[in-house]
């Protein structure tokens, strides 16, 4: 190597981790967009779509019949209004939010009386949509709990978020996006940022319940997050897991399908051909 070739390899060496730091200035400043995208009434106009995706589920409608529970639409489509009608390629439904109300309902059932105070792990936050399902769980069963739910994104930070919402008040905070929802937050949910990898060894947890994945999407990555959660589960404690598509998220089959073929964990698909967007119930044997 020349003079010439040293020096460039020097300046290369010097100028990459300014680039890196840049690029992660500028997710945490703008995650979702720099500016609101479109406008509201676009957003309401999805909404009207995402409502018929949501209630179109066969799967889903027979898991919530079978079970006898059933989140209330009319507090849930103002909470997705808020938080899943977002400008995207894919068609829009919140169905896991109906998934895990039902499934952690359900799972409190089979707690003795005496266990009224569950913990709870979501990895991947976004908006909040999933751990106030779980907290609406919670609440509407009379169990005390707490969720902890994990993502990159900060929660006291004021950005947009791709959301009707940024037509009406701008960048905003997740913990003023979600306002209306205040009571439930206070009583059950701890926001977390960072990344899996270096919280979960630290989350010192004797047991973790009921969990929810919906992270990063890698092999590895299930992997590593399920392996620490099921460490800390019994029998009967649960693991939902979200995006389950070959096409799109392959890891996130792979690492499901492994689980259920070598570990001790009883595996349910419950199928959403509306998105192709299918949920897995993963039950400790």
């Amino acid at each position: 190597m020349n003079n010439l070739q040293k020096i460039i390899s020097r300046l290369f060496k010097m100028i990459l981790p300014l680039i890196d730091r840049l690029a992660y200035l500028q997710f945490f400043n703008r995650p979702f967009s720099a500016y609101p995208i479109l406008n509201y009434q676009t957003y309401k106009e999805l909404a009207e779509d995402a409502k018929k995706n949501t209630y179109s589920i066969e799967g889903v409608d027979k898991l919530e019949k079978e079970s006898g529970f059933m989140i209330d639409r009319d507090w849930l489509n103002p909470l997705a209004f808020q938080t899943q009608v977002v400008i995207k390629k894919s068609k829009l439904n919140y169905a896991h939010g109906r998934v895990l109300y039902t499934v952690l309902r359900t799972y409190l059932t089979t707690l003795r009386q005496d266990s009224k105070k569950i913990n709870i792990i979501e990895t991947g936050t976004a908006r909040g949509f999933s751990a106030l399902c779980m907290a609406k769980a919670l609440n509407d069963s009379g169990f005390d709990g707490s969720i902890f739910t994990v993502d990159v994104l900060p929660h006291h930070k004021k950005i947009f978020w791709n959301c009707a919402a940024d037509h009406l008040k701008g960048k905003q905070t997740r913990q003023n996006l979600l306002s209306d929802w205040n009571e439930l937050i206070e009583h059950y949910i701890i926001f977390i940022q960072g990344y899996t990898r270096h919280l979960f060894p630290k989350l010192g947890l004797p047991r973790i319940h009921f969990a929810f994945l919906d992270g990063a999407h890698t092999y590895e990555d299930v992997l590593f997050e399920f392996n620490i959660i099921s460490n800390h589960q019994k029998k009967s404690d649960i693991i939902v897991f979200d995006d389950y598509n070959e096409k799109n998220f392959p890891g996130v089959v792979k690492a499901v399908n492994y689980i259920a073929k070598e570990m001790s964990y009883n595996v349910e698909i419950i199928h959403n051909k509306e998105t192709l967007r299918d949920y897995v119930i993963a039950k400790k044997n």
